[in-house]
C-alpha cells in the first residue's frame, strides 16, 4: 500500500516544470510540458528539451506500467525558451 502511494506521488510530480516568457509586446503566458498524449500542447515559438528526469524515473518505475504513462505521456517536453515567432506580413 506505502509503495502504491510513493509511487503514485511520483508519477504525478515529475520533473518537468512549468515557465513564463515575455512576448515582445510585454503580455506575458505561461508554457506547460506536454507528452506524447497531448502533443497539441506545445506552443509556437517555446524552445522544448526532453525532461530526462521523466525517463530515468519511466525507467525506474516500468514495472507500474502507469508511471511510466503518465511520466511520458504527460510530460516528456519541459520549456525552456521562447523565440517570437517571425509574423507574415
Amino acid at each position: 500500500m506505502i509503495l502504491a502511494v510513493a509511487i503514485t506521488s511520483i508519477a504525478m510530480t515529475g520533473c518537468a516544470e512549468k515557465k513564463t516568457f515575455k512576448r515582445s509586446d510585454g503580455t506575458e503566458f505561461t508554457a506547460k510540458p506536454y507528452g506524447w498524449m497531448d502533443k497539441e500542447e506545445g506552443i509556437e515559438g517555446v524552445g522544448y528539451e526532453l525532461c530526462t528526469g521523466n525517463i530515468v524515473l519511466s525507467f525506474v518505475f516500468c514495472e507500474t506500467v502507469a508511471a511510466p504513462i503518465l511520466l511520458t505521456g504527460l510530460e516528456l517536453w519541459e520549456p525552456v525558451s521562447y523565440t517570437e515567432p517571425k509574423s507574415e506580413e
